[in-house]
């Protein structure tokens, strides 16, 4: 039954889907919108379902109108292809008939009609003509904005805009940037944005291009290299550099500012003004101008054209024997009259000698133009230097002194050659020296064969036929026979002695033979380079030599030890040569011989001493030290400016007149204070200026600099001359006297200070008088006061100052008088601070308020030293005393002298070793006077005057016990209380003190009290020992006062009275420590 019910279902689905009516089409492809150039093919896409037809329209006019295809006239350019597109074989756009519009396609069937959605054939146009385009060349400015306009031609779709620069297309960055509308914007110009630019207009019909323009971004001129002031000697050329740079390049112009340009020796090349054979007249201002289209720069220096001396004799180099004196010369002239200097070869930069000056054995003469070295020693070997400064300038000179302990010995130039002569002819040995060092004497030898005793040969042997000229040669006329043989050319000097020899043959047969000729000589070798074991030389031919090819040169040289020259070389083709082996740190001399196939020349003049550089010299190659000395041979610096900044500081300031990065280190400034003290600074790099500080005041100065590279050293600059300020004095005047003239009248006299103590010229001293808080002040020129009017009975405070134009300085210490009426009499006369009489240092009155703060500090102070006393001796004896040594069980033993003060050392602090030093037996003997014990008589009471018991320490033996108060703490008494009073103060009683009446012993006192009891001490009679007593023993009143130190108002050390100082008063003790011959001060004085 489902089955058939599901079958029904299905059939009433099939017959409802037959009888249903078709559909129209569907559009699958819509067209799109198509741009296409002019004439070019171009194709409108369209594709519906199947058994469609698909028809074109377009909108002509606003009107719909279907477009004519090939279909409908085979003549037509448009073609509807089968899938239902339109295909354009070109695309045509005339005035009648356009191909440009909206296009749609409409699909239809039996069952309806679909239409497509809209599409527009554009045809693309461009046109030639830009509306706006940037000109062809722009200039501007680094840093300014630049706008490049361009406006397309007219083109459709619209044209994009695009810029090239130098053919490459620009992007949008930072700084460059392209408007919609067209425009290049550049930000910032720089140099490199210099370029050739194109506006470019493209779509598609083509692409279109602005005229190119030419940007040029400017760069205002810029110095390079400025002039800088500049400071010349006269007669120099001087060259004042203005490199500029720019764009475009600008043009270079030099004025003066103060003057005319001076006529025909002025000119410019490469910017630069050149000035030749300057005077005096060409100083002055002179600007360097600069001028473009970008701008103008201008920048000036001054230049300062200046006498500078002149070297009018230069040292010569010297060699001199060890031990023997040498003299170098150096004249130099100039206006102003020129500084001579001689700086000596050693580390020291402050080596440096003025005229009339000397260090050791070395002295310069009174006007400085001879050095001379006395005794010379090997260490005073190496390069002097001569200079001479001025504020017109700086000349340098410098010689090499080398001190040898041995010279070379003499050479033999020409010496005697082998000879064959016919009999009575004439025979000519020559025998020419060269001895630079020492005069050198020539003698001849003969001997008639080798196995033969040479003998000397004179004048007068045979008949007279030898002859000896001047120049060392020996001469035989009518030879004979036995005239054959060797002779020998002795040659001896101081420095050596050297031989040569000839053998001379006789013949019968006559000959003539002509003279050989011998090579000329060449000239001093001199010396190229050098290093510790090797030299290089080289020298010039005699313009006198034979053709270039037959001779050659030899090389010979000495050391000092060597006690004749030696060969270093025999063939060298070339005017150089390398010795090589030498020895390091050995002086060398070196000659040259030119040598042919007859013979050598006479020797070339010897060369200057050189010296090996030992292994320790600094590692500068002589090429390196040649161009130093070269380019600090010229002026580099000059100083411009000295002035002072305080009276002991100077501020200096220099410019470089040349570049400073590579021959330049730094410069030494020297400043030379008068009387030829001299000092000097260094300061490195490039640095133009210097701070000098701990100067003398009031002292003349003479600054100058001097460049150098590593240890070479250049001409010193201009110097420049001025005196520091002056200071108040550092001292104040000394020896003070009083004298008194009359009564009421004094005189005061004062020695004056040195020149190195005033700092200035002293104007005066003011002279301080001082009375009773009164302070008179008097300036005076002389050295002397005369005081009138001194009321008798007063002190007077005297002190003295002395006075320069920058202030006053210290006061003297003071010279203060003190004298009772009548005292001040003619002839009287003090010195020093004493004075004379009872005068003492004086304190003048203090204030009210003074005294009103110090009584109750004083009297509480007094209250609170009552209030411990009495506490400490109404306090209870502990119920078992201490152990203690015997010695100090006696109370008759008064451990307190009144000569003695123990007061603990360092080492005892915080430590109880203190009370153990004081009651050490063997301690107080090593330390203090002997104790002796002695008992006083029976009638005789003791006189405590303290009640405090002293705790004594235990011996090495004991351990130590602390007593114990009463509140069971364990103290250490000893280690707390100070050492008693050398004048102990009086017992405490209520009655009348100083009365005559018996004193009382405590009957309840410690064992270690200083009394004497009937219970523990007996009654042995023994007499009792004189000591100074208490101050008011016998006096009528019981007074204790010690002397009180004040401080007064004006500072000075004084003290309020004199009381006291008198002889204390005697009494008898029971027992004390030996006394001392002179009994010590009390402890509060």
């Amino acid at each position: 039954m489902d089955v058939l019910k599901l079958l029904l279902l299905l059939l009433c689905l099939l017959i409802l889907v037959t009888a249903q009516p078709g559909e129209a089409p569907i559009i699958k492809e819509h067209p799109s919108n198509v741009v296409a150039r002019r004439n070019d093919p171009a194709t409108l896409n369209c594709a519906a379902t199947r058994g469609s037809r698909i028809r074109w329209y377009r909108d002509e006019e606003e009107e719909e109108e279907e477009v004519t295809t090939s279909i409908q006239d085979p003549r037509s350019h448009r073609v509807l292809l089968q899938s239902g597109s339109l295909f354009f074989l070109r695309v045509t756009t005339t005035r009648r008939d356009s191909d440009a519009g909206t296009y749609w396609c409409v699909a239809s069937n039996s069952y309806g009609a679909t239409r497509s959605r809209n599409a527009t054939l554009i045809v693309a146009t461009l046109a030639d003509d830009f509306h706006t385009h940037a000109d062809p060349s722009v200039k501007v400015l680094v840093e300014a904005t630049v706008v490049l306009p361009c406006r397309p031609p007219k083109g459709t779709p619209l044209p994009k805009i695009s810029w090239l620069r130098d053919g490459q297309q620009i992007t949008n960055s930072s700084r460059i940037t392209v408007t919609e509308e067209g425009d290049l914007i550049i930000a910032r110009a720089v140099h490199q944005d210099s370029a050739q630019y194109v506006c470019r207009a493209r779509n598609a019909a083509g692409v279109r291009e602005a005229a190119p323009s030419h940007l040029i971004v400017m760069t205002p001129p810029w110095f390079e290299e400025q002039p800088t002031n500049t400071s010349v000697a006269s007669g120099v050329e001087v060259e004042l550099a203005c490199r500029v740079k720019g764009s475009p390049t600008p043009k270079v112009s030099w004025r003066k500012l103060d003057g005319k340009m001076p006529l025909g020796g002025a000119t410019i090349e490469n910017q630069r003004l050149v000035l030749r054979q300057v005077t005096v007249a060409d100083s002055g201002v002179y600007m360097c101008e600069a001028q473009s289209e970008a701008g103008l720069v201008s920048a000036r220096a001054f230049l300062t054209v200046l006498d500078a001396p002149v070297l009018a004799q230069r040292p010569q180099d010297l060699q001199v024997m060890a031990g023997k004196e040498a003299q170098l010369k150096c004249r130099v002239e100039g206006q102003p009259e020129p500084l001579v200097l001689w700086r000596l070869p050693t580390l020291d930069r402050t080596a440096l000698l003025p005229p009339g000056h000397s260090i050791g054995h070395t002295s310069v003469s009174e006007d400085g133009s001879t050095l001379l070295l006395q005794q010379a020693a090997t260490q005073d070997s190496g390069t002097y230097y001569c200079w001479g400064i001025s504020s017109g300038g700086g000349v340098s000179g410098r010689a090499e002194v080398v001190v040898v302990t041995a010279l070379p010995p003499p050479v033999v130039g020409v010496g005697p050659k082998d000879k064959t002569v016919a009999m009575e002819d004439v025979a000519t040995f020559s025998c020419e020296v060269v001895s630079e060092a020492a005069e050198a004497s020539v003698t001849w030898w003969y001997r008639p064969a080798v196995h033969l005793t040479p003998r000397q040969l004179h004048h007068d042997s045979h008949q007279n036929r030898f002859s000896f000229p001047e120049n060392g040669a020996l001469i035989i006329k009518d030879v004979r026979l036995d005239d054959a043989g060797i002779y020998s050319c002795h040659v001896t000097a101081s420095t050596g002695s050297v031989e040569q020899e000839a053998v001379l043959r006789v013949t019968e047969d006559e000959e003539v033979t002509d003279p050989i000729p011998l090579p000329p000589p060449p000239s001093k070798p001199r010396l190229l380079g050098l290093n510790q074991t090797s030299v290089q030389l080289s020298w010039l031919p005699n313009s006198q030599g034979v053709e270039e090819g037959h001779q050659w040169y030899s090389v010979e040289y000495w050391r000092q030890g060597w006690t004749e020259w030696r060969v270093a070389d025999t063939v060298i083709t070339q005017e150089s040569c390398v010795i090589n082996q030498l020895t390091p740190g050995h002086t060398y001399t070196f000659l040259v011989r030119a040598v042919n196939r007859h013979g050598a020349s006479f020797p070339s003049p010897w060369s200057d001493p050189v010296t090996t550089r030992a292994p320790r010299d600094p590692s500068l190659t002589t090429d390196q030290v040649r161009q130093a000395r070269r380019r600090l041979g010229r002026p580099v610096v000059t100083l411009i400016s000295a002035s002072t900044t305080s009276p002991d500081s100077v501020q200096l300031n220099w410019n470089y007149l040349v570049s400073t990065e590579d021959w330049v280190e730094g410069v030494l400034v020297y400043w030379v204070a008068e009387g030829g003290n001299m000092m000097v600074t260094t300061v490195l790099g490039s640095s133009s200026s210097s701070h000098l500080y701990d100067l003398l005041p009031n002292t003349p100065y003479t600054f100058f600099l001097v460049p150098f590279w590593s240890s070479v050293e250049g001409t010193p600059s201009n110097s420049y001359s001025l005196t520091t300020p002056e200071d108040v004095p550092l001292s104040a005047p000394g020896d003070v006297r009083i004298t008194t003239q009359k009564k009421g009248s004094v005189l005061v006299r004062w020695s004056g200070i040195s020149k190195e103590e005033a700092r200035g010229e002293v104007v005066g001293y003011l002279v301080s008088l001082t009375h009773n808080g009164t302070q008179t002040t008097h300036t005076v020129h002389n050295t002397w006061l005369e005081a009138r009017g001194l009321l008798p009975g007063q002190i007077y405070t005297v002190r003295v100052a002395a006075l320069t134009g920058a202030g006053e300085g210290p006061f003297s210490a003071p010279v203060l008088i003190e004298s009772h009426r009548g005292l001040l009499s003619d002839g009287t006369t003090m010195d020093g601070v004493g004075g004379v009489g009872d005068s003492v240092l004086y304190a003048p009155p203090q204030s009210a308020w003074l005294a009103y703060l110090l009584i109750p500090v004083v009297l509480l102070l007094l209250l609170a030293t009552l209030w411990y006393i009495w506490r400490l001796r109404h306090k209870s004896p502990p119920s078992s005393p201490p152990h203690a040594p015997a010695l100090y069980q006696d109370p008759s033993i008064n451990m307190y002298s009144d000569h003695k003060l123990w007061r603990p050392a360092e080492s005892d602090k915080d430590s109880s070793l203190s009370s153990s030093r004081l009651l050490r037996p063997e301690h107080l003997v090593n330390e203090y006077a002997e104790p002796r014990v002695q008992h006083h008589q029976a009638n005789q009471s003791a006189e405590p005057y303290a009640t405090t018991a002293l705790l004594a320490p235990p011996s090495p033996r004991m351990p130590w016990h602390h007593h114990s108060d009463d509140s069971g703490v364990q103290v250490n008494w000893a280690a707390i209380l100070p050492p008693p009073p050398a004048c102990p103060p009086p017992d405490l009683d209520l009655g009348d003190p100083c009365q005559q009446v018996p004193r009382h012993s405590y009957t309840r006192a410690s064992q270690y009290d200083n009394m004497s009891g009937g219970g523990s001490g007996g009654g042995g009679g023994g007499s009792g020992l004189e000591h100074y007593g208490h101050p008011c023993d016998n006096a009528s009143e019981h007074t204790y006062e010690p002397y009180t130190q004040v401080v007064p108002s004006d500072r000075f050390l004084t003290f309020s009275s004199l009381q006291g100082q008198g002889d204390n008063n005697k009494v008898r003790v029971e027992c004390h420590l030996a006394q001392p011959t002179n009994p010590p001060r009390s402890n509060t004085h």
